[in-house]
């Protein structure tokens, strides 16, 4: 019995000891601080301004090459050696197909051995009728003697000429069974092999002026009026932007989206080739005099292209129309927007609506 009394004044002992302690390191806690949140982000603005811009229209054309020639054969033969490959690049004048000339050869040589005939002939009778000629002044022969020798040579005369000419078209075919390049480009396609017949008239290969680089684009004919020769088209392939001149358009619509084939020449376009995708900035109405905003103000969201503006330290987003575009600048329209208000520039892709800024 009192053992137990000795140990219940210790308990309490302990509480009161202990108690001022735990209430003390409580109390020195901070209590959590109200409306935490992300610090401000860093952000670049700059001003909306305003300016006659004109409105344009993006279109998706195709790269191609403005020459393009399906290379045929003149006369007609055998496949003896193909000098080219597919892809590879040629020059002017170049052996691109040399065709079997054995046949003909063997016709030229008959053809050359009746032209020498000829000459021979020629000349015999062309002495005969100097002889002739002697007699008949001296009136020892007939008029009609000598008439007939006069026309023998001028007939022998266009005996040789015609031979000459058989001659000269013989060796001129044989000349044609080495098929050149018609300009220097790249081979598109080979269109025969080793072997093959080809006819007169047959193709054996498809060569490209890869230096003479056009655009086409198909646009509606309602655009045609804002285009004129000469005219400067933006143009954005294979990563980057060149400058087009439109050329001219084909007088002939597509009868299901009725467009029209637009061709702009590209002045510097040597590493494109045909059939990349080019992306074609093309007017589509009268100048308007627009807000103005940098492009690198204008992201996607959701599908929909937005501007974050700085108001009271936050960021505000607003959906914009893009009217058209003026060199590093663009046309906007928005019903909040305001001339001279500032919007965010640099850092707009890793900002929300509502969030704070600073900058």
């Amino acid at each position: 019995m009192r053992l137990y009394l000795l140990k219940v004044p210790l308990y309490i002992l302990l509480l009161v000891v202990l108690c001022p302690i735990i209430l003390y390191a409580a109390a020195d806690k901070d209590p959590p601080p109200k409306n935490s949140g992300p610090p401000p982000m860093l952000v670049e603005v700059s001003q909306i301004t305003r300016g006659p811009v004109e409105p344009m229209v993006k279109l998706v054309g195709s790269i191609s090459y403005t020459r393009v020639s399906r290379v045929a054969a003149e006369v007609a033969g055998i496949v003896k050696t193909i000098h080219f490959t597919a892809g590879s690049r040629v020059k002017i004048g170049q052996a691109l197909v040399t065709l079997r000339s054995d046949l003909l050869e063997a016709r030229l040589a008959g053809v050359r051995a009746n032209y020498r005939q000829s000459q021979f002939e020629l000349e015999r009778a062309d002495k005969d009728l100097q002889r002739i000629k002697a007699l008949y002044a001296d009136k020892s022969i007939s008029e009609s003697l000598y008439d007939e020798h006069y026309y023998r040579v001028l007939a022998q005369k266009k005996r040789v000429i015609s031979l000459k000419a058989i001659l000269d078209y013989q060796q001129l075919q044989i000349q044609k069974t080495q098929i050149n390049a018609p300009f220097s480009g790249l081979i598109q396609a080979k269109l025969t092999e080793q072997g093959e017949w080809v006819d007169i008239g047959g193709q054996i290969a498809v060569v490209a002026d890869d230096k003479d680089i056009e655009v086409e684009v198909d646009v509606p004919g309602h655009l045609l009026n804002f285009l004129y020769p000469g005219r400067q088209i933006s143009v954005r392939s294979g990563g980057k932007d060149y400058t087009s001149l439109f050329v001219h358009f084909i007088p002939q619509g597509d009868v299901a989206t009725r467009t029209f084939t637009v061709k702009l020449k590209l002045e510097q376009g040597k590493d494109l080739i045909a059939g990349m995708q080019a992306l074609v900035s093309l007017p589509s109405g009268s100048k308007l005099n627009s807000q103005l905003v940098p492009r690198d103000a204008v992201i996607r969201q959701f599908g929909k292209p937005v501007v974050f503006l700085a108001v009271d330290g936050r960021a505000k987003m607003v959906t914009v129309q893009i009217l058209g575009y003026k060199g590093l600048l663009v046309a906007i329209e928005a019903p909040e927007i305001a001339d001279f208000q500032q919007v965010i520039t640099r850092g707009n892709e890793r900002i929300h609506d509502g969030q704070a800024i600073r900058f």
